[in-house]
Protein backbone atom coordinates (compact mmCIF):
# COMPACT_ATOMS: atom_id res chain seq x y z
CA UNK A 1 0.00 0.00 0.00
CA UNK A 2 2.80 2.41 0.82
CA UNK A 3 4.27 1.82 -2.64
CA UNK A 4 1.04 2.99 -4.25
CA UNK A 5 1.03 6.24 -2.29
CA UNK A 6 4.67 6.96 -3.14
CA UNK A 7 4.06 6.30 -6.81
CA UNK A 8 0.98 8.49 -6.94
CA UNK A 9 2.59 11.38 -5.18
CA UNK A 10 5.86 11.13 -7.09
CA UNK A 11 3.87 11.11 -10.34
CA UNK A 12 2.06 14.26 -9.31
CA UNK A 13 5.25 15.99 -8.32
CA UNK A 14 7.06 14.95 -11.51
CA UNK A 15 4.29 16.51 -13.56
CA UNK A 16 4.18 19.66 -11.43
CA UNK A 17 7.57 19.97 -9.68
CA UNK A 18 7.10 23.59 -8.63
CA UNK A 19 3.65 23.19 -7.11
CA UNK A 20 2.74 22.61 -3.49
CA UNK A 21 -0.27 20.73 -2.21
CA UNK A 22 -2.19 20.96 1.05
CA UNK A 23 -5.16 19.56 2.87
CA UNK A 24 -7.17 22.67 2.11
CA UNK A 25 -6.95 25.79 0.01
CA UNK A 26 -5.86 27.89 2.98
CA UNK A 27 -3.18 25.52 4.18
CA UNK A 28 -0.78 24.76 1.33
CA UNK A 29 1.76 22.09 2.12
CA UNK A 30 4.12 19.64 0.49
CA UNK A 31 3.97 16.29 -1.26
CA UNK A 32 3.70 14.67 2.16
CA UNK A 33 0.50 16.66 2.78
CA UNK A 34 -0.91 15.29 -0.44
CA UNK A 35 -0.10 11.72 0.50
CA UNK A 36 -1.89 12.16 3.80
CA UNK A 37 -5.03 13.78 2.37
CA UNK A 38 -5.67 12.05 -0.94
CA UNK A 39 -9.24 11.19 0.00
CA UNK A 40 -10.23 14.79 0.78
CA UNK A 41 -12.09 16.89 -1.77
CA UNK A 42 -10.31 20.11 -0.76
CA UNK A 43 -6.94 18.57 -1.63
CA UNK A 44 -8.00 17.90 -5.19
CA UNK A 45 -9.88 21.19 -5.53
CA UNK A 46 -6.58 22.90 -4.75
CA UNK A 47 -4.60 20.63 -7.06
CA UNK A 48 -6.88 21.04 -10.08
CA UNK A 49 -7.41 24.77 -9.51
CA UNK A 50 -3.66 25.41 -9.45
CA UNK A 51 -2.71 22.91 -12.11
CA UNK A 52 -5.26 23.60 -14.79
CA UNK A 53 -6.34 27.25 -14.63
CA UNK A 54 -6.92 27.35 -18.39
CA UNK A 55 -8.71 23.98 -18.53
CA UNK A 56 -6.48 22.89 -21.39
CA UNK A 57 -4.64 19.98 -19.80
CA UNK A 58 -5.51 16.62 -18.33
CA UNK A 59 -3.86 14.44 -15.70
CA UNK A 60 -3.91 10.65 -15.45
CA UNK A 61 -2.88 8.54 -12.48
CA UNK A 62 -0.86 5.38 -13.18
CA UNK A 63 -1.36 5.44 -16.96
CA UNK A 64 -3.52 6.91 -19.70
CA UNK A 65 -6.28 5.48 -21.82
CA UNK A 66 -3.96 4.04 -24.49
CA UNK A 67 -2.54 1.56 -21.95
CA UNK A 68 -6.07 0.26 -21.31
CA UNK A 69 -7.78 0.61 -24.67
CA UNK A 70 -7.85 -3.06 -25.69
CA UNK A 71 -8.81 -4.23 -22.22
CA UNK A 72 -11.69 -1.74 -21.88
CA UNK A 73 -13.14 -2.42 -25.33
CA UNK A 74 -12.96 -6.14 -24.59
CA UNK A 75 -14.92 -5.54 -21.37
CA UNK A 76 -17.59 -3.64 -23.29
CA UNK A 77 -17.71 -6.50 -25.78
CA UNK A 78 -18.21 -9.01 -22.95
CA UNK A 79 -21.20 -7.04 -21.67
CA UNK A 80 -22.80 -6.58 -25.09
CA UNK A 81 -21.92 -7.87 -28.58
CA UNK A 82 -20.83 -5.49 -31.33
CA UNK A 83 -24.20 -5.97 -33.04
CA UNK A 84 -25.93 -4.60 -29.93
CA UNK A 85 -28.69 -2.15 -30.89
CA UNK A 86 -30.41 -1.56 -27.54
CA UNK A 87 -30.32 1.51 -25.34
CA UNK A 88 -26.79 2.76 -24.57
CA UNK A 89 -24.94 0.79 -21.91
CA UNK A 90 -24.31 2.96 -18.87
CA UNK A 91 -20.66 3.31 -17.85
CA UNK A 92 -19.67 5.27 -14.73
CA UNK A 93 -16.09 6.49 -14.16
CA UNK A 94 -15.84 7.20 -10.43
CA UNK A 95 -13.31 9.80 -9.32
CA UNK A 96 -12.63 10.75 -12.93
CA UNK A 97 -10.57 13.87 -12.23
CA UNK A 98 -9.27 15.22 -15.54
CA UNK A 99 -8.40 11.80 -16.94
CA UNK A 100 -9.04 11.01 -20.60
CA UNK A 101 -10.41 7.55 -19.71
CA UNK A 102 -14.15 8.25 -20.01
CA UNK A 103 -13.78 10.64 -22.93
CA UNK A 104 -11.75 8.22 -25.05
CA UNK A 105 -13.96 5.24 -24.22
CA UNK A 106 -16.95 7.31 -25.36
CA UNK A 107 -15.06 8.08 -28.57
CA UNK A 108 -13.94 4.50 -29.34
CA UNK A 109 -16.79 2.22 -28.25
CA UNK A 110 -18.33 0.42 -31.25
CA UNK A 111 -21.58 -0.07 -29.34
CA UNK A 112 -23.72 2.74 -27.87
CA UNK A 113 -22.65 3.78 -24.36
CA UNK A 114 -23.60 6.51 -21.93
CA UNK A 115 -20.44 7.52 -20.06
CA UNK A 116 -20.98 9.37 -16.77
CA UNK A 117 -17.73 10.75 -15.32
CA UNK A 118 -18.16 11.75 -11.68
CA UNK A 119 -15.80 13.50 -9.28
CA UNK A 120 -16.01 15.35 -5.97
CA UNK A 121 -13.83 18.15 -7.24
CA UNK A 122 -15.76 20.95 -8.93
CA UNK A 123 -12.62 22.42 -10.59
CA UNK A 124 -11.89 19.04 -12.21
CA UNK A 125 -15.43 18.68 -13.53
CA UNK A 126 -15.52 22.26 -14.80
CA UNK A 127 -12.12 21.81 -16.46
CA UNK A 128 -13.35 18.78 -18.41
CA UNK A 129 -16.57 20.52 -19.43
CA UNK A 130 -14.56 23.49 -20.65
CA UNK A 131 -12.16 21.20 -22.46
CA UNK A 132 -15.06 19.74 -24.44
CA UNK A 133 -16.41 23.20 -25.26
CA UNK A 134 -13.12 24.76 -26.33
CA UNK A 135 -11.29 21.79 -27.84
CA UNK A 136 -11.85 19.93 -31.06
CA UNK A 137 -15.19 18.07 -31.14
CA UNK A 138 -14.96 14.47 -29.92
CA UNK A 139 -16.97 12.34 -32.35
CA UNK A 140 -18.11 8.99 -30.94
CA UNK A 141 -17.78 5.91 -33.09
CA UNK A 142 -21.43 5.12 -32.35
CA UNK A 143 -23.87 8.01 -32.99
CA UNK A 144 -26.04 7.06 -30.01
CA UNK A 145 -23.22 7.32 -27.46
CA UNK A 146 -23.26 10.14 -24.87
CA UNK A 147 -20.81 11.67 -22.38
CA UNK A 148 -21.39 13.75 -19.25
CA UNK A 149 -19.34 15.15 -16.36
CA UNK A 150 -21.00 15.28 -12.94
CA UNK A 151 -19.85 16.72 -9.63
CA UNK A 152 -20.71 14.09 -7.05
CA UNK A 153 -19.47 11.73 -4.39
CA UNK A 154 -18.27 8.23 -5.36
CA UNK A 155 -19.09 7.03 -1.84
CA UNK A 156 -22.75 8.07 -2.25
CA UNK A 157 -23.85 7.55 -5.85
CA UNK A 158 -27.39 8.81 -5.28
CA UNK A 159 -27.47 10.20 -8.83
CA UNK A 160 -27.81 6.66 -10.15
CA UNK A 161 -30.69 4.26 -9.41
CA UNK A 162 -29.96 0.75 -8.18
CA UNK A 163 -29.18 -1.88 -10.84
CA UNK A 164 -29.01 0.74 -13.60
CA UNK A 165 -25.34 0.64 -14.65
CA UNK A 166 -23.41 -1.83 -16.81
CA UNK A 167 -19.84 -0.92 -15.88
CA UNK A 168 -18.16 1.03 -13.07
CA UNK A 169 -14.54 2.04 -13.60
CA UNK A 170 -12.28 3.00 -10.69
CA UNK A 171 -8.77 4.06 -11.68
CA UNK A 172 -6.92 5.00 -8.53
CA UNK A 173 -9.93 6.41 -6.66
CA UNK A 174 -10.05 3.56 -4.15
CA UNK A 175 -6.30 3.98 -3.63
CA UNK A 176 -6.79 7.65 -2.73
CA UNK A 177 -9.70 6.91 -0.40
CA UNK A 178 -7.83 4.10 1.35
CA UNK A 179 -5.14 6.62 2.28
CA UNK A 180 -7.63 8.79 4.19
CA UNK A 181 -10.49 6.48 5.17
CA UNK A 182 -10.91 2.74 4.74
CA UNK A 183 -14.62 3.21 5.53
CA UNK A 184 -15.05 5.61 2.59
CA UNK A 185 -13.24 3.18 0.29
CA UNK A 186 -15.59 0.41 1.42
CA UNK A 187 -18.62 2.66 0.91
CA UNK A 188 -17.52 3.34 -2.65
CA UNK A 189 -17.37 -0.39 -3.37
CA UNK A 190 -20.82 -0.93 -1.82
CA UNK A 191 -22.32 1.95 -3.82
CA UNK A 192 -20.71 0.71 -7.03
CA UNK A 193 -22.21 -2.73 -6.50
CA UNK A 194 -25.60 -1.22 -5.67
CA UNK A 195 -25.90 0.65 -8.95
CA UNK A 196 -24.63 -2.25 -11.07
CA UNK A 197 -26.94 -4.54 -12.97
CA UNK A 198 -26.61 -8.21 -11.89
CA UNK A 199 -24.34 -9.00 -14.84
CA UNK A 200 -22.52 -5.64 -14.74
CA UNK A 201 -18.91 -5.22 -13.65
CA UNK A 202 -16.96 -3.12 -11.19
CA UNK A 203 -13.35 -2.78 -12.34
CA UNK A 204 -10.69 -1.40 -10.02
CA UNK A 205 -7.44 -0.39 -11.75
CA UNK A 206 -4.43 -0.23 -9.42
CA UNK A 207 -0.85 -1.31 -8.80
CA UNK A 208 -1.82 -2.99 -5.53
CA UNK A 209 -1.09 -6.71 -5.59
CA UNK A 210 -3.76 -9.38 -4.95
CA UNK A 211 -2.49 -10.19 -1.45
CA UNK A 212 -3.61 -6.72 -0.33
CA UNK A 213 -6.50 -5.86 -2.68
CA UNK A 214 -8.48 -9.14 -2.58
CA UNK A 215 -9.00 -9.15 1.22
CA UNK A 216 -10.09 -5.50 1.09
CA UNK A 217 -12.64 -6.16 -1.66
CA UNK A 218 -14.03 -9.20 0.13
CA UNK A 219 -14.51 -7.22 3.35
CA UNK A 220 -16.09 -4.38 1.37
CA UNK A 221 -18.82 -6.71 0.10
CA UNK A 222 -17.40 -7.91 -3.21
CA UNK A 223 -17.29 -11.52 -2.02
CA UNK A 224 -14.56 -14.10 -2.63
CA UNK A 225 -15.08 -14.31 -6.41
CA UNK A 226 -13.15 -11.23 -7.54
CA UNK A 227 -11.16 -11.88 -10.73
CA UNK A 228 -7.66 -10.34 -10.79
CA UNK A 229 -6.23 -9.56 -14.22
CA UNK A 230 -2.66 -8.46 -14.92
CA UNK A 231 -2.69 -5.46 -17.24
CA UNK A 232 1.07 -5.45 -17.73
CA UNK A 233 3.98 -3.26 -16.75
CA UNK A 234 4.51 0.43 -17.33
CA UNK A 235 7.67 2.21 -16.19
CA UNK A 236 8.68 -0.91 -14.27
CA UNK A 237 5.41 -1.14 -12.31
CA UNK A 238 2.96 -4.04 -12.69
CA UNK A 239 -0.69 -2.97 -12.83
CA UNK A 240 -3.83 -4.98 -12.15
CA UNK A 241 -7.54 -4.88 -12.90
CA UNK A 242 -9.82 -6.40 -10.26
CA UNK A 243 -13.16 -7.38 -11.81
CA UNK A 244 -16.24 -7.78 -9.61
CA UNK A 245 -19.64 -9.02 -10.86
CA UNK A 246 -22.63 -8.57 -8.49
CA UNK A 247 -24.26 -11.80 -9.65
CA UNK A 248 -21.18 -13.75 -8.57
CA UNK A 249 -21.01 -11.88 -5.26
CA UNK A 250 -24.50 -13.07 -4.31
CA UNK A 251 -24.01 -16.61 -5.60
Amino acid sequence: MALIRRLLCSSLLRNHPTRTFGTDAGNPGTGESLRNSMGERATWDTFYSRSFPNSSLHFDWFFGYDFLRGFLLSLIGDIAPKVYVGTPLHVVDVGCGTSDLGLCLYRDSPIPIMVSCIDRSEPAVLAMRERLKKGHPVIPQHPNSHLEYIQGDATDLNTFPSTSVSLVLDKGTSDALLRSSRLEACNMVKESLRILQPTGKLVQLTDEDPDARLPFLEKAGAGPTVTPHELGEKNGVLYYAYIVTPLLCSA
